[in-house]
């Protein structure tokens, strides 16, 4: 092998440490502020008061904030004046 064989393969080796250096810190950091954010921002009116669902299509929507619950558990929860059980922490 020769020297400057010896030395491209080492500034080779040596750049690929560092360009995959540099992505762990990028993960970690983007798994860091990850940590610290909701997985889905919730609305403040529905985090203090919860959903207010209405019929929507196949399923319900929520009035406040768009959230949608399909028809499958649109069957267990509900408007209370449906027959249904209240999602709502405290339903009004």
């Amino acid at each position: 092998m020769t020297p400057t064989v010896f030395w491209a393969l080492l500034a080779a080796t040596g750049a690929v440490v560092i360009a995959t250096a540099i992505a762990v810190g990028r993960a970690r950091a983007k798994a860091r502020r990850a940590i610290e954010e909701p997985v889905r921002p919730i609305h403040d009116e529905c985090a203090a008061h919860g959903h207010k669902y209405q019929p929507y299509g196949a399923g319900y929507r929520c009035a406040t904030c768009g959230h949608h619950v399909s028809s499958a558990e649109g069957e267990l929860y509900g408007r209370a004046e449906d027959g249904r059980m209240e999602r709502r922490r405290h339903p009004l």
